[in-house]
């Protein structure tokens, strides 16, 4: 089954060439993300323009949307301070997040294209394979990959410009609290939401993302009395 030519006219173009300030806001985001942009470090535009080889327009603009989730505040002649991850606030976003994904997984299996799910499915086999080898810098990657292969295959531009900025939160947050041993439960479940979704069963995928999102609760607790893990 192919996506409706009405649900194609709303995906956007994953074609075009990306702007600089789109190369600079990935760059940055995945600094802080991995650490090696610390919370608490301060550091300047400039700086970051030299390291990223880009101009100061391009990283102001990246910064402006980094400032937007709450990666950063903008101090004036001070710089660019990383703000700190807060475990409540975490909270409050998997509360908004799991109806969005319910609300997700309902339009691709409505919309998304035998292509599409072929993708969804190659990503989480790959995201099988880093679990269960642990390999923390994988694993985030190819779970950002399935996330933003789910998000395109919705067709929806409103969740497409909602779910990035709490796909973003959530990635900071897992990437410093996730142990490693929850990888392979974790990629389970991923796996059996995207088993659903390719049998276009909804209540299926539906049931995955009520386990993911419950254990997903639970380690966000756990969270609450744990050091990060990097």
């Amino acid at each position: 089954m192919t996506a409706s030519p009405d649900a194609r006219a709303i995906a956007t173009d994953a074609g075009r060439p990306r702007s600089l300030a789109e190369t600079a806001y990935d760059a940055i985001e995945q600094m802080i993300i991995s650490r090696r942009l610390a919370p608490g470090a301060m550091v300047s535009e400039g700086e970051l323009g030299a390291e990223l080889a880009l101009g100061r327009t391009p990283v102001r603009e990246a910064l402006a949307r980094l400032k937007t989730i709450g990666f950063v505040e903008v101090h004036p002649r001070r710089g660019v301070l990383v703000t700190p991850v807060d475990v409540i606030r975490h909270l409050e976003l998997l509360e908004v997040r799991r109806p969005l994904d319910e609300t997700m997984a309902r339009c691709i299996v409505a919309r998304a294209s035998d292509h599409d799910l072929d993708a969804l499915q190659r990503h989480t086999e790959g995201l099988l394979v880093a679990a269960g080898a642990r390999d923390r810098e994988v694993y985030f990657r190819l779970k950002r990959a399935l996330h933003e292969a789910m998000v395109a295959a919705a067709y929806n531009q409103t969740l497409t410009g909602t779910m990035g900025p709490l796909h973003a939160q959530s990635r900071r947050f897992w990437y410093s609290h996730e142990p490693t041993a929850s990888f392979r439960d974790c990629a389970g479940i991923h796996a059996t939401i995207v088993a659903g979704i390719a049998a276009r069963d909804a209540e299926k995928a539906l049931a995955g993302i009520a386990t993911l999102f419950d254990l997903l609760d639970q380690m966000t607790r756990r969270a609450l009395d744990r050091r990060p893990l990097v």
